[in-house]
């Protein structure tokens, strides 16, 4: 019973959560291409279009250039492979299938993991654009961490202060949430400037709008991925579906934890499900902010432009909004 119990149904609900997440990540990045292109009165391509682009790419032929090494082939699988180890860390409409005591120091470092398996594949193709893509990635994962950091460590400190069983773990958002801090300065701190924090946060992690540097198509022939095609394209692509996927849930969890099962009186399994789903729904409507609008309303800054922007702005945010929350404790 305990090989089931702490084995077998946790491996299966990863697969499961895997699968359906998978999904629903591309089906998400179809309806944000079509609302962009309807926005910018344009027909758009269908909302499948990109399960079929992820089909044709994993048949198609894969070339690998004469200056690449074997991190070049192996980033794509281990980028892929730390995207779904993160889904059992990730608050889906209910706890996290891996959940325990500062699980949100293993969840912070396997988000940036992908990143940083990204930047290797594009260093060993050896081609001088990747380098550039990977720089400008290095460059804006240092700029735009801390301020997301600090926010949710702060977050998570005061909420353990209501009572949690176990301190600075991603289940604590389903069992107190940052609108039970009912004093005007946490409101002020907490919901309106951490929330500016994690929507521009999640912008750039993303890699849309005013970030959109380390790709670049017009610029640097879409950087990181320029020498990439066939199934490690594929890869790619699914692991940036899934990372935005992934990093949205993080922004819902913290601000709009609630679920719909007890409403129905619905326990179990299907509980879970009708929880994902509305988890899911509210996913969409923060990327449909977050992606689809700023995406089609904003361009692209320079580098040091956003640099400045993060560390200037977002970072500063992240300690103003930190600040009061914590003054309302000690105060």
């Amino acid at each position: 019973m305990d090989v089931m119990s702490n084995v077998v149904y946790p491996v299966a609900g990863l697969l499961g959560l895997y699968a359906f997440v998978s999904l629903a990540s591309l089906l998400w990045e179809g309806i944000d291409r079509k609302l962009v292109a309807r926005m910018q009165r344009r027909i758009g391509p269908p909302i499948v279009q990109p399960i079929y682009d992820f089909l044709k790419l994993a048949s198609k032929e894969t070339i690998i250039p004469n200056t690449a090494n074997y991190m070049f082939k192996a980033a794509p699988v281990l980028a892929l492979a730390t995207a779904i180890a993160l889904l059992a860390y990730t608050p889906m409409g209910f706890e996290p299938i891996l959940s325990g005591k500062g699980d949100v120091i293993v969840f912070i470092y396997l988000l940036t993991l992908i990143s940083f398996f990204k930047m290797l594949g594009a260093i060993s193709s050896g081609n001088p654009y990747a380098k550039i893509g990977a720089a400008r990635e290095a460059t804006i994962m240092v700029s735009r961490e801390p301020a997301m950091m600090l926010a949710i460590f702060t977050i998570m400190w005061r909420i353990g202060k209501l009572g949690v069983d176990k301190p600075f773990s991603m289940r604590t958002f389903y069992q107190h949430n940052i609108w039970e801090i009912g004093t005007p300065m946490s409101f002020v701190g907490g919901a309106v400037i951490l929330l500016y924090v994690f929507a521009v946060w999640l912008a750039s992690e993303i890699e849309v709008g005013f970030f959109n540097i380390p790709d670049a198509e017009e610029e640097i022939a879409e950087g990181l991925l320029v020498e990439y095609s066939g199934r490690y394209l594929a890869l790619l692509k699914l692991t940036h579906s899934l990372k935005a996927f992934i990093s949205a849930s993080l922004v819902v969890a913290i601000f709009f934890p609630w679920g719909i099962s007890g409403y129905f009186g619905l326990t179990g399994l299907s509980a879970n499900v009708a929880d994902l789903l509305f988890h899911t729904l509210k996913v969409f409507v923060v990327l449909f902010v977050v992606q689809s609008v700023f995406r089609a309303v904003t361009g692209r800054l320079k580098i040091t432009q956003a640099v400045d922007f993060l560390w200037k702005n977002v970072f500063l945010a992240s300690l103003i909004g930190s600040l009061l929350i914590a003054m309302e404790v000690i105060m």
